[in-house]
């Protein structure tokens, strides 16, 4: 009886397993079934001393397809990662919030990562004993998804960070690599429809959207309006600034009190400058 209970234990049972271990043995400041965007993430933990995030898939099976499954479930929290890196912090700290966790102040690191645009996640999957014992499936898996750590849990309900192999412990193949998931810019659809009709690279890309993103928070009732196929144009009451994207360059057109001012922006570092003229020029325009 004792037995066939443990084989039907819920994954809840070892997520608060994987919980406790990522708090005691990590320092983490750790939450279960953080709802983000879709498939909720099974246990995300913060280090703060190390400053990256421990996201652990939990899988009861031990079926290799199941084990497969789990692995693959990464893939999918890196690609949501990656659209929505923002909104993960933002609901990773209502989380603690919610969990008392705010003794540490997390917005301090998330300000970072969010200037930085990149997240620090090692990612993991948190196996029962009986999934362990086929390295050789282990291994494979690992072949195509090296970064991705594995959490044994062995009879006792205890995480190891290693599975024994020929009765030696193999701590290689349960490491989990650090890896930075950049944070996605969104783009307006009519922005992207100009970038993508004069063929802008990545970088003319992320400027645009960063340049466009920071314009329109400027004040309300702030306005975009397309010309033709070529440019957008942000105004209150009249056009201040113009984005022209070309394939390899941002031409931007700040209206000063001389006159329109082209300027070609291709340089991250030119952002903060350009905004800043960006905004005299719209207290002209309202004067």
């Amino acid at each position: 009886m004792k037995s066939r209970n443990k084989h039907h234990r819920p994954e809840i049972y070892y997520q608060d397993i994987v919980q406790k271990y990522l708090t005691k043995r990590q320092g983490c400041l750790t939450v279960r079934e953080l709802n983000f965007a879709g498939p909720k993430f099974d246990v995300v933990g913060f280090d703060p001393d190390a400053e990256e995030f421990h996201i652990v898939e939990c899988k009861r099976t031990k079926r290799p397809v199941g084990v497969g499954q789990a692995f693959g479930q990464i893939l999918a929290y890196k690609a949501m990662i990656f659209d929505a890196g923002e909104d993960f912090l933002t609901c990773f700290e209502h989380a603690l919030v919610k969990a008392g966790l705010t003794r540490q102040p997390f917005w301090i690191h998330a300000a970072r990562f969010v200037a930085s645009r990149k997240i620090p996640v090692r990612f993991y999957v948190a196996l029962r004993e009986e999934a362990c014992g086929r390295p050789d499936v282990l291994k494979l898996i690992k072949r195509d998804l090296s970064a991705v750590g594995i959490l044994r849990i062995n009879q006792y309900d205890q995480c190891k960070d290693y599975i024994r192999v020929f009765g030696e412990k193999d701590f290689e193949i349960c490491r989990a690599v650090r890896v930075d998931i950049p944070i996605a810019l969104p783009i307006r659809p009519d922005l992207q429809k100009i970038l993508d009709e004069k063929g802008s690279n990545r970088n003319v890309s992320v400027l645009a959207a960063k340049i466009d993103r920071r314009i329109l928070k400027m004040r309300r009732g702030m306005k975009s309006v397309r010309h033709g196929h070529y440019a957008i144009a942000y105004r209150v009451t009249q056009n201040f600034i113009t984005l022209r994207p070309r394939n390899r360059h941002l031409l931007v057109s700040v209206k000063e009190s001389s006159g329109w001012k082209d300027i070609r922006v291709t340089k991250e570092k030119q952002v903060g400058v350009l905004v800043s003229k960006a905004r005299k020029a719209l207290d002209r325009t309202i004067a």
